[in-house]
């Protein structure tokens, strides 16, 4: 075996091969951390958030509504509160 300090002898089985794939940079970071800075690019876009909970049907035919119209679920849901709520009356 070879000692580490050694650099004259010849080493018998070659470079070491690195492993497949690009090198860690160390700075990866977490999903928590990816959405944290979505949210806040979001927010300074002047966005808010929204979770509901929809009977199943419902969001099938949501689903279909989007796909037809091309549009986002965003869009459609926001149109339709604009439209029932923010109304003048």
């Amino acid at each position: 075996m070879k000692q580490l300090e050694d650099d004259k002898t010849i080493d018998l089985l070659g470079p070491i091969k690195r492993g497949r794939g690009r090198p860690a940079t160390g700075a990866a970071k977490t999903s928590a951390q990816r959405q944290k800075e979505r949210r806040e690019r979001l927010r300074d876009d002047g966005k808010a958030f929204l979770t509901v909970h929809v009977d199943a049907k419902v969001l099938e035919g949501l689903k279909a509504y989007v796909r037809f119209k091309d549009v986002t679920p965003d869009q459609v849901i926001e149109k339709l509160l604009r439209q029932q709520l923010l109304r003048k009356r």
